[in-house]
């Protein structure tokens, strides 16, 4: 397969993730706000429509598993598309390795906030969320791609 069109195809997989997450999660976020705050002025795409079935409390829990497949879909797009384009067992581990931390740290952050502060929200949350935020996104393969790159040049000077 030519370099350019598995360049295409990961950019059109990662465009297609960061969509359907988008899409998602504001929607979700819109439906929680309604139920919390008692509006009953935004509705729901029909594709999305079955959230109207869910109370406010399965609604804020669904997000959690909903985090952890998105946290997977790019942990394999990231992982393929540095392996097909990076090239290097070394390079290609390195997304194993940034994304246990990331899954780690974040963890260690929502559990502290839980267990310690006894609730849900604060700091250790807002940088939990932060952590999956950078986990859901292109970031972490992009920022390897470049380093493979580089690597690459150094090895043949």
């Amino acid at each position: 397969m030519k370099t350019s069109f598995k360049y295409i195809l990961f950019i059109s997989i990662f465009a297609a993730l960061g969509f359907s997450r988008e899409f998602l999660f504001v929607n979700l976020n819109n439906r929680l706000y309604s139920l919390f705050y008692h509006h009953n002025d935004y509705i729901l795409p029909k594709s999305l429509s079955f959230f109207y079935q869910f109370d406010y409390n399965t609604l804020y829990f669904i997000k959690y598993p909903l985090t952890v497949l998105y946290f997977l879909a790019y942990f394999f797009t990231s992982y393929f598309t540095i392996k097909q384009l990076g090239g290097h067992k070394k390079i290609t581990q390195s997304v194993i390795y940034i994304y246990l931390i990331l899954l780690a740290l974040a963890s260690i952050s929502m559990l502290y906030n839980y267990f310690v502060n006894q609730k849900f929200d604060g700091d250790e949350y807002t940088f939990s969320r932060w952590l999956m935020g950078i986990a859901q996104s292109p970031l972490v393969a992009f920022f390897i791609l470049a380093s493979s790159k580089l690597y690459e040049k150094i090895q043949t000077e």
